[in-house]
């Protein structure tokens, strides 16, 4: 079909006529003069025409893209799925027995209210509406404003939210926030910057026993602010290579989650600080830390007095006695918490 000649309307430049088609651009002649579009992208958001014959070419061709790139999008989410996969059985052939010194391990994980109830504050499914907005637009998350990150395909309106809400089922994953107090498992991730950008991350210091805790902080906040949602046993550690970032899961019944109004009172940088400046609690680059086995004492014990007169009650003192026991640590002998907001 020619287009050429064609009558169209831009939302600013007003009334048009296509004069030139080259390649996946035309270029359309507007009383301000001569402006360059994608072709037919700019019809879904810019531009608009009365004529039928082109209406009807401009829908074919805008069905037949979001079409390629659904089918773009749902090979993306197998191969996710595949490598969750890979992750959960590979460390059995891969894992490495490690000798040295054993640390703890923090995650500093991007708010997530997927799934949000009494008992968790989320981290159970793709993100409300809301939060899918602020990760993106607001706190620019970088998995959140990757091309191929689902949430930010339906901000755009290239998919259903039921669409969305679906890759989240029968094991699926949308992103590690979503699937972490459903498969307790927690990655290293990939370096952002550097020469080393892209590259897998390592947990070279984590061992079984090791104490991991989940934490983020809510939008808006700041660092100071951080709290701890969850902590697990290590029972399950794939330490990484070049092309797999590490990860550390557990199966055990050591695992807590808190609550929304427990959470908050469990902050993290009460318990730990930076060693070159332990006044300020900031995590800066990556999303892993290491912490030692006084701090991890502190904050079991935290969570065996929040935890009283709770469900949980036994289970936290049991984790403590455990950890304690299994690790070798006298816990009476552990002091007060000396993080970044007690000093």
């Amino acid at each position: 079909m020619n287009i050429l000649g064609k009558a169209v309307k831009h939302k600013t430049f007003g009334d048009g006529t296509i004069q030139k088609l080259e390649k996946n651009h035309i270029i359309i002649s507007f009383s301000v003069g001569n402006k360059t579009f994608v072709f037919p992208d700019a019809f879904f958001s810019f531009l608009t025409t009365t004529d039928e014959e082109l209406n009807f070419l401009v829908g074919e061709l805008l069905e037949e893209r979001q079409k390629q790139k659904l089918l773009a999008h749902e090979k993306k989410v197998k191969e996710l799925q595949q490598k969750a996969l890979f992750r959960s059985i590979a460390p059995a052939a891969k894992a490495k027995t490690r000798k040295g010194k054993r640390a703890n391990v923090a995650f500093k994980c991007n708010f997530c209210d997927g799934g949000k109830s009494k008992e968790q504050i989320g981290f159970y499914g793709v993100c409300s509406d809301k939060m899918i907005y602020n990760n993106i637009k607001i706190e620019n998350r970088t998995w959140c404003n990757a091309e191929d990150c689902p949430c930010l395909e339906y901000l755009k309106g290239e998919i259903t939210r039921e669409k969305l809400d679906s890759y989240c089922q029968d094991n699926g994953i949308v992103c590690y926030e979503s699937q972490m107090l459903k498969d307790w498992k927690a990655f290293a991730g990939v370096v952002q910057n550097g020469k080393r950008k892209g590259k897998a991350m390592k947990l070279q210091q984590v061992q079984k026993n090791s104490l991991c805790v989940l934490t983020t902080r809510t939008p808006g906040t700041g660092e100071n602010e951080r709290f701890i949602f969850a902590l697990f046993l290590v029972d399950d550690i794939y330490e990484g290579d070049e092309q797999e970032e590490g990860y550390v899961s557990t199966t055990s019944k050591y695992k807590i989650k808190l609550s929304p109004q427990e959470a908050k009172k469990m902050l993290f940088w009460n318990y730990h600080s930076n060693g070159n400046k332990p006044k300020n609690p900031a995590w800066s680059s990556g999303l892993h830390r290491y912490f030692t086995d006084e701090e991890a004492v502190q904050i079991l014990k935290a969570v065996v007095e929040i935890k009283k007169e709770t469900a949980d009650s036994y289970l936290a003192v049991d984790f403590l006695e455990y950890y304690c026991g299994i690790n070798g640590i006298a816990g009476n002998t552990v002091g007060e918490a000396r993080g970044a907001l007690k000093r």
